[in-house]
């Protein structure tokens, strides 16, 4: 018999027979070779295969069973075989080597016919476009067997066809581990990772994940086969679009070392190495490998590459790294060579560079007039428009930069005049290289002597040229090289004007601000010096967030690997799109006209924004829907921002601070050359602006008249506009912001009047309290505690705030809250002393005022009204008790008793000081401590109970507070008989429910005992707590029967 391929001989044939055992010899092919089936097999099918061994085994010994029998019946015998040699030690043969294991992924099985037969199935299903059928069948495949790589990709497909990219993309990926070692499955994983990313929003999740299977698979891929260069670009191209330009260069690095002459990677290289965040590190490989290309080609005697054309954008680029080394010379002379070569004429380099020191660009003049000087030169070889005329405009302007850098003023000059703007075809010679105007115009700015009218004129024609074109953008490095321009001749005012467009244009342009800057600081005028100092400081920030050459770092796309290579050009502004505004744009010197026109803008964006403010206020108090929330709290924002930005309601300190300029800029070592120049210049602004102690500055400017109103709002409005806002920024859950708004109100000059600084840090303290920020709390409270002093309402609400807070007494309890009540402690202690004595009060001496609290609240004129605040005491008190000092608190208490006998609340916190301070470790004679204490707690318990009047007794909530009390002293001590006693006390005082006058609770007909804090539930759980614990567990359950049932 056959099975599935493995032969069997017959009862008679085989090996494997035991001697003695009385069976027919076994077929040999039955025992399977595992280690010979190890390459062939997966995991998943040697299961099956193992189940078909065995009963083919089964069928073999039977089949031997019945043979010996019909051998025995017959009187015949079976020949008994040879057992198969194990080892040498039965055989005399040398052992069979075991086969080496190979590393590495084993070769992919051949699909057993059954799969086969379901991805026929499936294939089927996905011809017939049944997509439901075809999933369903290959998630039978991928159960039987979840290596099939055909079921992996097919399913992708269905996915793909249904729209779902996610499994498809996931389906892909596990298909292309299965085979990890095919290159090509990687690099198509990749591919099918990156479409449509260019469409994705940058820094959304869906790009962010896209691009990070695409770089794993280009991974996978070099791990399989790191010489492939298609995985190498790619992966560099991916880590270009994701910004790594660092990571991204050394990926084409290794890509150039396999393949050296393939110009898109050459090309996407140098991309790379103009965008890292120092460029003059890479400028010198990227030279290396343009430099090794060109000379490849040129050897070659061809200008086609591998994978593209070397042009003239090629030699623009190359040219770049020249001018990032400032190597102008080399720069020069490349450029002559590789022009020449394009152009066709590079047989006559013998002629041009033998001049030695004499060299100069006669050979790239218009005519041969100098040309024909040269003995070697061939007038005829080569047609006229291989020289100086087929020199595209954009390298001349280079050459003439070049040569200018170099100091061959003369060679500068003759390139110069030929790049005449003034010109009757200069818009046409110049239309497909702008660009190359404002070089030129950059360079006549620069040197000894500037040409600034000269450089106007390119400047002109540049801006000519953008207006007929309609796709060249007036961009903020033009405005403000127009700028310098206007500044070199003079008019400061349109100097200004091109300034602060440039500004407009791009937000974070730092040279725009310098500029101005310097222009503002020359003024007479305060208020100007003021504009140079905010500016400097914006310049610095930006410094800080960009790189040393102030630009912002862009994420570069990698170049298509086909095609003509297009050169780079801006693309068009969107008319339809927002135009980014600086938050600050100072203009100096425009007329009064103009500024008025701009206040009179802004009072109208103001007054749109307060009609919105108060026609949505009632609704939003109301509750209304999240838009109608969202349009208030921006327009809230808008008029508050309005307000804050407006220096003169504010002192100028508190100003730059509110910009974010308030740091100091000394010691900033790490600043480049420009940043230490900008600084200095800002420390000497800030110098002269607000002088140090002891310095002698500018004169303060006499002190305005304070307005009535702003934007046509009056002040108080303002007022009402800063504290909701910031009541609605605490409700939001951004109470951090809302300090913000309540701390700019404060630091006004407009609200300095005691009932608009009370209500301010009133609803301050309101949103911390709503917000639980307990050192808010503390803060706040202090303020009061400090200017309203003497006044026990500031104790009060300074415990009141930190007991609402529900947060731990950290804040409560801290070394800056005990210091700052102990000095107040100090200070009536100080002028009670004085009165005993009969001195005079602080400061009536000499007529001064004295600082007696040390926060400069002066005390002078209320120091007659000044008592000891039994308040007070018992807050220092109450601190003291908190961090466990109870013997420091019980001084306090006693001092407080002292001053008021029958107050119950300092009785029971002195009992309780007792109580604790006996259960301490090492307190002594602790049965005098517990005796005084219990002392305390029965004279506030008794005065608690006692009727104040024959008509009146104390309400039923009082009671229980005095019983409940007293009971938890005694559980505190371990006393739970008596505990239990005061317990059932409470539990009465609601059973005789005798109090009259007292008001029912809506809906459940129990008396409002103490509000919200009835004690009953609390009594009758400790009640049911101490019967557990003693084992009475009858008497648990008719407590919780009775009382603790809701």
């Amino acid at each position: 018999m056959a099975i599935d391929g493995y032969g069997a001989e017959g009862p008679s044939g085989g090996e494997g027979f035991t001697p003695g055992s009385g069976l027919a010899p076994l077929p040999a092919d039955l025992y399977l070779d595992d280690e010979s089936l190890t390459d062939e097999l997966s995991d998943a099918d040697s299961d099956e295969l193992e189940l078909r061994a065995n009963n083919a085994r089964f069928d073999a010994i039977q089949e031997a069973f019945v043979a010996q029998q019909r051998a025995d019946a017959a009187g015949e015998s079976l020949p008994v075989p040879v057992p198969p040699a194990a080892s040498s030690k039965t055989t005399g043969k040398p052992a069979k080597a075991p086969p080496k294991r190979r590393l590495g992924p084993r070769k992919a099985v051949r699909p057993t016919p059954d799969i086969q037969f379901r991805l026929s199935l499936a294939t089927n299903s996905f011809e017939q476009k049944d997509y439901e059928g075809a999933i369903k069948m290959l998630s039978e495949v991928i159960r039987i067997n979840s290596e099939t790589y055909q079921a992996w990709t097919l399913l992708s497909t269905v996915h793909e066809e249904l729209g779902d990219r996610e499994k498809a993309t996931m389906c892909l990926l596990t298909a292309a581990h299965l085979v990890p070692k095919n290159v090509p499955v990687w690099l198509n994983a990749a591919a099918y990772a990156l479409e449509g990313v260019e469409d994705m929003e940058d820094g959304s999740p869906e790009k962010t994940q896209a691009l990070a299977r695409a770089i794993d698979c280009y991974s996978k891929a070099l791990t399989a086969d790191k010489r492939n260069i298609e995985a190498r670009t790619g992966k560099a191209d991916v880590l270009m679009m994701q910004g790594n330009s660092a990571l991204a260069l050394m990926q084409y690095y290794k890509a150039l070392e396999f393949k050296p002459f393939n110009i898109r990677t050459v090309r996407n290289m140098a991309d790379v190495a103009l965008d890292v965040k120092d460029p003059r590190k890479p400028a010198e490989n990227a030279k290396k490998a343009y430099k090794r290309l060109i000379e490849h080609l040129q050897e070659k005697g061809t200008l086609m590459a591998e994978e593209g054309m070397f042009e003239w954008s090629d030699l623009r680029i190359y040219l770049e790294f020249f001018g990032i080394l400032e190597q102008w010379g080399d720069a020069a002379r490349e450029l002559k060579e590789v022009s020449r070569w394009l152009l066709g004429r590079r047989e006559e380099g013998y002629v041009w560079s033998g001049m030695g020191e004499q060299e100069d660009d006669r050979e790239w003049d218009l005519n041969d007039d100098r040309r024909i000087q040269v003995p070697e030169f061939e007038p005829a070889r080569f047609p006229l428009e291989s020289y100086g005329a087929g020199l595209p405009v954009d390298l001349r302007a280079r050459l003439y930069y070049y040569r200018f850098k170099m100091g061959m003023v003369e060679e500068a000059e003759i390139h110069l005049g030929m790049l005449d703007p003034s010109k009757e075809n200069a818009v046409e010679e110049f239309m497909d290289f702008p660009d190359c105007l404002k070089d030129i115009g950059n360079s006549l700015l620069e040197g000894d002597n500037p040409r600034p009218e000269r450089a106007m004129a390119y400047f002109n024609l540049f801006r000519e040229i953008a207006n007929i074109t309609g796709d060249i953008t007036i961009d903020a490095d033009f405005l403000v090289s127009q700028g310098r321009c206007h500044l070199a001749m003079g008019d400061k005012l349109a100097a200004e004007e091109c300034f602060i467009a440039a500004i407009e244009t791009e937000e974070d342009n730092i040279e725009a601000r310098v500029q101005l800057a310097n222009m503002y600081e020359g003024e007479q005028a305060q208020e100007g010096k003021e504009e140079a100092f905010l500016l400097v400081r914006e310049a610095l920030n930006l410094e800080v967030k960009q790189g040393p050459d102030g630009k912002i770092r862009k994420i570069r796309k990698p170049r298509k690997p086909y095609g003509p290579r297009k050169p780079r050009e801006k693309k068009p502004d969107d008319p339809n799109a927002p135009k980014r505004k600086s938050t600050y744009i100072p203009r100096r010197l425009i007329n009064a006209e103009k500024r008025k026109q701009q206040d009179l803008e802004m009072t109208e964006v103001a007054t749109k924004n307060y009609a919105t403010l108060m026609e949505l206020k009632d609704k939003v108090v109301a509750g209304a829907d999240e838009q109608t929330q969202a349009t208030w709290m921006a327009a809230a924002r808008d008029l508050v921002d309005d307000f804050r930005s407006y220096k003169e309601f504010y002192p100028w300190e508190k100003y730059i601070k509110y910009l974010g300029y308030g740091g100091n800029v000394q010691g900033q070592a790490t600043l480049p050359a420009r940043s230490f120049k900008l600084a200095a210049m800002a420390q000497r602004l800030q110098q002269t602006l607000a002088p140090a102690e002891g310095q002698e500055g500018a004169a303060p400017p006499p002190a305005p008249v304070a307005p009535k109103a702003h934007r046509g709002i009056t002040f108080d409005k303002w007022l009402d506009i800063f504290l909701d806002y910031a009541f609605y920024l605490v409700r939001a859950g951004q109470h951090r912001e809302a300090y913000v708004v309540c701390h700019a109100a404060r630091d006004s000059i407009i609200w300095t009047a005691p009932d608009t600084t009370f209500l301010i840090h009133l609803a301050w303290a309101s949103c911390a309290v709503y917000a639980g920020d307990e050192e808010t709390c503390v803060a706040i409270a202090r303020y009061f505690m400090r200017d309203y002093m003497p006044g026990t309402d500031a104790y009060r609400m300074f415990s009141a705030m930190c007991r609402v807070c529900q947060t731990p007494v950290s804040w409560y309890t801290s070394g800056p809250a005990q210091k700052f009540i102990l000095r107040q402690i100090k200070t009536m202690d100080g002028i009670m002393t004085r009165k005993l004595k009969g001195l005079e009060p602080y400061g009536k001496r000499d007529g001064e005022a004295a600082d007696l609290n040390g926060n400069g609240a002066a005390t002078t004129n209320n120091d007659d009204g000044i008592n000891l605040d039994v308040c007070l005491l018992t807050i220092y008190g109450h601190i003291l008790f908190s961090t466990t000092s109870y013997t420091y608190a019980l001084n306090y208490f006693a001092r407080s008793v002292s001053i008021d006998p029958n107050n119950s609340l300092i009785n029971m916190s002195i009992g309780l000081a007792y109580l604790h301070y006996a259960l301490k470790r090492q307190a002594t004679n602790r049965q005098y401590l517990l005796t005084q204490g219990f002392t305390f707690l029965f004279k506030y318990y008794h005065d608690r109970l006692a009727t104040k009047t024959k008509e009146v007794r104390p309400g039923k909530a009082q009671r229980q507070e005095a019983h409940f009390n007293i009971a938890r002293a005694y559980a505190l001590i371990g006393l739970g008989n008596l505990a239990n006693e005061y317990y059932w006390r409470v539990l009465k005082e609601e059973e005789d429910d005798d109090d009259e006058g007292e008001e029912e609770l809506e809906g459940t007909g129990k008396k409002n005992v103490m509000g919200n804090e009835d004690l009953t539930i609390e009594a009758a759980y400790n009640i049911r707590t101490m019967c557990f614990l003693l084992g009475d567990f009858d008497g648990a359950k008719a407590v919780a029967e009775r009382w603790l049932v809701l």
